[in-house]
């Protein structure tokens, strides 16, 4: 799929974390079922899956770096910023910047940070990494369903602040939908670098 090295197996391992939590919600009848005994695992794993994702694209700019040769940069400071300030102007630097943009949560208005839109869906994937990594626990909204009594779990839209609401769509689903938009996303950016 991808040349750079890791890249692939980020986005496996992510894959790997969500077909345990599958597996989890599978024998407890449903994610919002998931016993108190197998909670921990439940969050281990869905923590797991945001740090693997998000590792994927930070592999991917360690590729555009080895790729553009920016001898000029050490590797252990390669992020969106740096990357930026030390590519010369070109398809890389733009694929770059393309990230970065998404990143930045200043550039998006308060009400978009609670939406899950092109223009929000990497800085919100990032937020829940941040989240379930520096605070080490990631809220989860719980919702009563229409469906004949049927419980859904949700992120919160904003884990810092549970009064914004919850995520239309459940845990599982957001994952795997988050899984898909991740491999297109960065697919499409290798794509445009043209190596």
């Amino acid at each position: 799929m991808f040349e750079f090295e890791g890249v692939n197996k980020k986005l496996e391992r992510a894959e790997y974390c969500l077909q345990n939590l599958r597996t989890l919600a599978s024998d407890a009848k449903g994610f919002a079922h998931i016993p108190r005994e197998r909670q921990q695992a439940m969050r281990a794993n869905l923590d797991c899956f945001f740090f693997e994702i998000i590792s994927a694209k930070d592999f991917f700019l360690q590729g555009v770096y080895d790729a553009c040769s920016v001898t000029s940069l050490e590797r252990h400071r390669v992020n969106e910023s740096t990357l930026i300030a030390h590519l010369p102007d070109g398809k890389a630097k733009q694929v770059v910047i393309k990230i970065c943009d998404l990143l930045d949560g200043n550039n998006l208005r308060p009400e978009q940070k609670l939406q899950d839109d092109e223009d929000s869906w990497l800085w919100r994937l990032n937020n829940y990494r941040n989240s379930a990594t520096h605070r080490e626990l990631l809220h989860m909204g719980y919702v009563a369903g229409t469906n004949l009594g049927r419980v859904e779990v949700h992120l919160f839209k904003d884990p810092e602040d549970s009064e914004q609401g919850n995520m239309d769509t459940e845990v599982i689903p957001y994952c795997e939908q988050a899984l898909e938009k991740m491999t297109r996303f960065l697919k499409e950016l290798y794509s445009r670098l043209g190596i």
